[in-house]
């Protein structure tokens, strides 16, 4: 606890840094895996997605390392601000500049197909899964002894911003394209579902920032100062933090996830007028004097449907 610390101000976001070893060495290793892609590649990448990653390095290093880490021992706001950062918003940005595709690019690494292929990885990536796992990972960080745990023991609390950037990576690697493959009804399921997700996600932060008394044992060791806030305010200052995230974060989501059903809906026509136009000239072979400008329904070639409706009056 640093008895000494100054209460934050406009320029403690640019002042206030301290070390973070293991979210240093992750942004390290990402940087120098991106750049040596970059090298293998023998295409041009595109200059945007080289400036997401770059971006999403960036605001890691500086939310494990800069002033979230510096005050997340003492406010609980900037811990919950902190934590969503790490979980949601810092794999969006990497994951943006296309690693995973970048790798493919310069040829297909086996451990890293084995890695996207692993059970936990398709479970956690599921439309189905993932989605569910907002309210559900929102009440296991913001709620019980687990933000205690983060502050008392300074290992325990890179692990678990070493998790949260795993999980968020997990949860986002659906919407950056790698499943190109999926159906558009698939897709579409998973757009049905993050719209539910969208009133879903907001119970957390309703709960921190209405309740009349205190969620979490984050508080009993928290560092006190002379400026320390309220306990019961900054546990509603971090709802309404919470709260806001989880309603503005979905928006983005939604979009990416209905433009990939769009694209998923055309490349099934696609895919369906294909068959249908070998279907039509696989009949002109066969009688050239047919009428195969139109396609018959196609119950009254299906045997079943054929026998079940009987025959044409």
């Amino acid at each position: 606890m640093n008895l000494a610390l100054d209460p934050p101000d406009g320029a403690a976001g640019l002042t206030h840094w301290t070390l973070q070893p293991v979210a240093l060495l992750i942004a390290v290793l990402l940087a120098a895996g991106y750049a040596r892609g970059l090298r293998r590649c023998d295409r041009p990448w595109p200059r945007g997605r080289i400036v997401l990653f770059v971006a999403g390095l960036l605001l890691l290093v500086w939310t494990s390392c800069g002033f979230p880490q510096v005050y997340g021992d003492d406010l609980y706001w900037v811990w919950t601000g902190q934590t969503l950062v790490l979980w949601l918003f810092v794999p969006i940005l990497v994951l943006a500049g296309h690693p995973v595709q970048l790798a493919r690019a310069t040829g297909r690494s086996p451990r890293l197909e084995a890695v996207l292929r692993s059970a936990p990885v398709r479970v956690l990536g599921s439309p189905l899964v993932g989605p569910a796992l907002v309210p559900l990972l929102s009440a296991v960080l913001f709620f019980g002894p687990l933000p205690r745990w983060a502050i008392e023991h300074a290992a325990t609390g890179w692990l678990i911003q070493l998790g949260l950037l795993a999980v968020g990576a997990v949860m986002v690697l659906p919407l950056v394209g790698l499943d190109e493959d999926a159906s558009s009804l698939a897709v579409g399921l998973s757009l049905v579902i993050g719209s539910f997700e969208l009133v879903l996600d907001a119970l957390p932060g309703v709960i921190l920032r209405l309740h009349n008394s205190l969620a979490t044992s984050w508080f009993d060791a928290r560092a006190l100062h002379s400026w320390t806030p309220a306990a019961i305010h900054d546990q509603r200052i971090a709802g309404s933090i919470l709260w806001c995230v989880a309603e503005v974060i979905d928006l983005p989501f939604l979009v990416i996830v209905y433009r990939r059903w769009q694209r998923a809906d055309a490349r099934d026509a696609a895919e369906v007028d294909a068959v249908l136009e070998a279907e039509r000239s696989a009949r002109r072979a066969l009688d050239p004097e047919a009428d195969t400008d139109r396609d018959a329904p196609w119950w009254l070639s299906d045997p079943a449907m054929r026998d079940r409706m009987g025959p044409p009056d």
